[in-house]
């Protein structure tokens, strides 16, 4: 963006028909060689990474655009004359650089260094001639996800990188919408935000507790999310999205086990920089995007950008009138970049989001003839009166909107010290607060049961509270040159995370029923109250290094050193009873339990990589990966009913959980081995990677239906295999093909007494209150994901105006939104095509898109409809479906206009 209105404003300095870039004003040459100036240049485009060596230096560039396009720059830190940092970024290059007598420098092929400067007509010719024998090439991606920048062709790992241009041709614009794009990635969404799942090779996190970890972590410009729910909004300023797939854990702790989303946003520009955009669709959703950047002084810069988004939803409220499953954002991130000397760069990240979301409700996709609902058996002309049930159905009726409501703010303090010979040590701190109000209908009808019950409160039942998540980080760390035989990053990494989780279910007002146990509705939505709080603190040391064995081959390794300290307290505020207070009591009314554990773990990464040719790599790598222990702190805590059987029998439930706290922590063993390479000239490049990964103890959480709880599951066994890919072609200059894809086989390897799903019979594999899940596959998990991508820049119909179009498709294989393999939880397999054309020059650009082009209908979750009385065991068998429309599961049109100085 900055990049585009510095050329537009050199456009202007220029002729019509040049097309060199000039940027900066002459100075003497042998003071423009003596001079040193503070570089701060990021791993970018050549062409902005030299425009930002003319700014800085005030010196005056001359080079032919396509002598840059399609390349990336090496960074450039530290003080500097502008000669020593032009070795820098063009070291690697066929390219070379001399000054004339004026002190223009002049960028041109080592082979044919162009003449010094003429007037303009001589300049056009010159550039014709240049631009004629400069190579074509895809640009070389910059990936920050591993504490270093690489060239992600030289990475031994399994890396999906988008950058911003990326994400904007294929519209991505909310955190959700990765899933277009990200072959591997996929997103579960649940009752509301806070129970969202982010999945990596089919494994994620399906828990509704405070003190469980995430399987994938995601990271915002090296800060790590403290609570995953945070990450579900608008990607505001975004520089770069990388998944790095498989355990992290060496670099990134314990909430890695399956991945990483490393998320890096813009910098701070030399110069003013200004861009702003708007969108709107057919169905409702508006979108407001700015960002100013600038220095304040010579030693100052500043960037603030800002969001404001709002999208309706897909399903209309007919109880309320109101549409719901929409969501609103109001985000806010700034930056400050201060560097007092030449070795020192300090950053401020303060950032603020608002999001008022409707998630997650669900509409009827199908109902069996003369059902009825609930233990008074209502007729369905009741329930579903006004309501036309069937697969595009978007029509509910409930007495209450689902709600998450959060605010989430916070800032990032980034030193890093040059400390000589190349070394840097860099101190990143954080702090974190995140609040969520939550509110779901949860007898799924606007129905009066005081109609039924008299002593009943008016309407139904709901569930709500709330979320406070406070988190402070603290990583020091050094790295190492980049050149030598031994390249590494090591450090030390400290966290602190208290949550809060404040739950009542009760009527939809969030009080009791008026002395009753529960509500006639047919899952019983028995009454339940708690305040829990649990902490957790954590220690580590981490380090990560190559050594160059040869020039060609290489081993990799890295180990973590982890220790947390974990505990709670839990307090059953209708029942009285209360765990783990004071701290770290082992009381309960009848066992003895444990609230304050610890626990060490070691992981660790070893590989080795070897470059069959400058551009073919071969690697083969092991991780070790784990994700720590983890407590149930939920409603079953509040169940008090006694258990009927087995060795606690007459123990209340809550007690008999409390008292097999906590969760063991998983394990996993990771295999991966791949080749990345590019082929004429980087016209082509093409990675692959094949991974086998096992889990020991993964943790999920399930429905029980004997006890009407959802349970943390510690299952015995998972494992993902399979492969993955990434290509890209550049076919002319002006079109380029990009595709992804990936086969994985993400099953339940050993999980025999898994809970029966919702009307399952004995014919279905329920028997006894259990199932045999061994050889099934997890949630959400496609075996087929791919998708393609492609943009064709026509030749201009006017003064620097040009055409474009642009496509894409994904598509995903059958999956199962439900652990226990609920048969009405299968989506079948779907593909959606989006497309886009628009008109754009230096300074603008407007596209008209339209997305899910075949109206091809999808749902976000569905799964069995547990309020009606349904039977499989019945002849014919009977059955109730809801579904989540997914945001694109219907076709819509839209606009986005940006503007750019």
């Amino acid at each position: 963006m900055a990049g585009n209105g510095r050329r537009a404003l050199m456009r202007r300095l220029s002729t019509g028909a040049s097309a060199l870039t000039l940027l900066g004003c002459g100075a003497g040459v042998a003071h423009a060689q003596a001079s040193t100036y503070r570089f701060d240049i990021p791993a970018e485009n050549l062409g902005a990474a030299l425009r930002a060596v003319g700014d800085t230096s005030q010196t005056q560039l001359l080079f032919a655009p396509d002598l840059v396009k399609g390349r990336t720059s090496r960074p450039v830190e530290g003080r500097l004359s502008a000669d020593d940092a032009l070795k820098r970024l063009l070291g690697d290059t066929n390219l070379t650089w001399r000054r004339t007598a004026s002190n223009v420098i002049l960028i041109s092929e080592a082979a044919a260094a162009p003449a010094s400067p003429q007037p303009a007509p001589g300049v056009a010719s010159a550039q014709t001639d240049v631009a004629a024998a400069a190579p074509v090439a895809l640009e070389e991606v910059i990936v920050t996800g591993f504490k270093q920048a690489q060239n992600v062709q030289n990475v031994p790992a399994s890396v999906f990188v988008a950058t911003a241009a990326a994400l904007e041709r294929a519209q991505v614009r909310d955190f959700d919408d990765l899933v277009r794009i990200a072959p591997s990635l996929t997103i579960t969404k649940t009752s509301q935000p806070a129970n969202n799942s982010i999945n990596i090779r089919g494994i994620g996190t399906y828990a509704y507790s405070i003190a469980t970890e995430s399987s994938v972590a995601v990271v915002v410009d090296d800060i790590p999310q403290a609570f995953q729910a945070a990450a579900f909004g608008a990607l505001v300023d975004v520089r770069q999205v990388e998944v790095l797939r498989g355990p992290q854990n060496t670099l990134f702790g314990k909430s890695a086990s399956a991945g990483v989303v490393n998320i890096t946003t813009q910098p701070a520009t030399a110069t003013f920089t200004a861009h702003a955009e708007a969108l709107v669709t057919d169905d409702h959703e508006e979108r407001v995007q700015a960002t100013v950047s600038g220095p304040i002084s010579d030693t100052l810069r500043f960037r603030l950008a800002g969001n404001f988004s709002d999208f309706r939803g897909t399903i209309h409220n007919l109880g309320t009138g109101h549409w719901v499953n929409g969501q609103s954002d109001t985000t806010l991130r700034g930056k400050l970049e201060w560097s007092p000397q030449p070795e020192w760069e300090i950053t401020l990240s303060p950032y603020y989001n608002h999001t008022v979301a409707s998630c997650c409700q669900g509409a009827e996709y199908f109902v069996s003839p003369g059902v009825t609902f609930g233990k008074n058996n209502i007729a369905q002309s009741v329930i579903l009166r006004g309501i036309t049930v069937g697969p595009t159905n978007t029509d509910s009726r409930m007495d209450v909107d689902a709600r998450g409501n959060s605010v989430d703010y916070g800032t990032g303090l980034r030193i890093v010290r040059e400390l000589g010979g190349g070394f840097k040590l860099t101190s990143i701190s954080s702090y974190d607060r995140y609040d969520l109000h939550d509110l779901q209908d949860t007898d799924s009808s606007d129905f009066d049961f005081q109609t039924v019950a008299p002593t009943a409160p008016h309407g139904g039942s709901a569930n709500g509270g709330f979320f406070k998540i406070n988190s402070v980080t603290q990583e020091f760390r050094v790295t190492s040159p980049d050149s030598g035989r031994l390249r590494y990053v090591a450090g030390l990494f400290y966290s602190r995370t208290g949550s809060e989780r404040f739950f009542v279910r009760g009527s939809n007002t969030l009080g009791a029923y008026n002395g009753l146990s529960s509500l006639p509705s047919t899952n019983s939505t028995a009454y339940s109250a708690y305040l829990s709080r649990a902490h957790a603190t954590n220690y580590a040391a981490f380090g990560q290094g190559t050594f160059s064995v040869t020039d060609q081959f290489e081993v990799v390794g890295g180990l973590r050193i982890n220790r947390e300290n974990v505990s709670y307290k839990f307090f059953d505020l209708g029942n009285h009873v209360t765990y783990g207070d004071p701290s770290c009591s082992t009381a309960s009314p009848t066992v003895t339990i444990q609230t304050c554990n610890h626990d060490t773990a070691v992981t660790g990464k070893a590989g080795v990589q070897y470059h069959v040719s400058p551009d073919i790599m071969v690697f083969a790598t092991y991780s070790r990966g784990y994700k720590g222990l983890a407590y149930d702190l939920t409603s079953t805590l509040t169940t008090r009913t006694p258990l009927a059987s087995g060795a606690l029998k007459g123990v209340p439930t809550a007690d008999a959980v409390a008292a097999k706290q906590p969760i063991a922590p998983e394990h996993v063993d990771a295999y991966e081995a791949g080749f990345k390479s590019s082929f004429f000239d980087r016209r082509i490049i093409w990675n692959l990677t094949v991974f086998d990964e096992e889990f020991r103890g993964f943790q999920a959480q399930s429905r029980d239906q004997l006890t009407n709880q959802n349970v943390l599951n510690s299952i015995g066994k998972v494992y993902s295999r399979g492969v993955e890919t990434e290509a890209s072609f550049l076919v002319t200059r002006d079109f380029t093909l990009n595709a992804a894809a990936a086969y994985d086989k993400a099953i339940m390897k050993s999980f025999p007494n898994a809970n029966c799903y919702g009307a399952q019979t004995a014919a279905q594999g329920c028997v006894g209150g259990v199932q045999d899940l061994s050889g099934k596959p997890l949630f959400n998990a496609p075996k087929w994901t791919l998708s393609l991508s492609g943009q064709y820049d026509l030749p201009a119909v006017a003064a620097g105006v040009r055409p474009f179009v642009s496509g894409s498709f994904r598509y995903q294989s059958r999956v199962v939104y439900n652990l226990l393999q609920d048969p009405d939880s299968v989506q079948s397999p779907y593909g959606v095509l989006n497309l886009a054309a628009g008109l754009q020059n230096e300074r603008w650009k407007v596209t008209v898109f339209v997305n899910n082009v075949l109206n091809q209908h999808y749902a976000l979750t569905r799964g069995r409809d547990a309020q009606f009385n349904i039977s499989q065991a019945t002849n014919p068998p009977t059955d109730a479906i809801t579904w989540k429309p997914a945001r694109d599961t219907f076709r819509y049109v839209g606009v986005r206009v940006g503007v750019t100085y």
